[in-house]
């Protein structure tokens, strides 16, 4: 399974049919669209190279859990379940949308080193 499969998986069992990638789906003329979860990924840099060849890759992920006003229980329920699943997250921003939503920001780095 990769790891973009992993997340999604752990993503969904927190919030079912509410996890999107890359950008939101949810349509925005719905009553209820909070909360939401948007995952990507966001870079994939080779770290160290050897013989012209890349030995070291840095993968990052970013999770977005956009929700209509502050929801501590939300948060932890997504937390626990990263932490669970053995992904090693950060939260890394959060902030106040237009229309007093927030957006609370995760990020997963993966390290794929290749052995030859």
């Amino acid at each position: 399974m990769s790891v973009l499969e992993l997340i999604y998986q752990v993503l969904n069992s927190v919030l079912p049919n509410r996890v999107t990638y890359g950008t939101n789906i949810i349509d925005a003329n719905e009553l209820h669209i909070y909360p939401f979860i948007v995952y990507q990924e966001i870079s994939d840099r080779v770290q160290k190279y050897a013989d012209n060849m890349s030995l070291v890759r840095i993968i990052t992920y970013q999770i977005t859990l956009v929700t209509e006003s502050k929801d501590p229980t939300i948060e932890d329920q997504l937390e626990s379940a990263l932490y669970q699943s053995g992904l090693n997250y950060q939260m890394i921003t959060e902030y106040v949308n237009d229309d007093n939503s927030i957006n609370r920001v995760y990020e997963i780095k993966q390290e794929e080193i290749k052995h030859e």
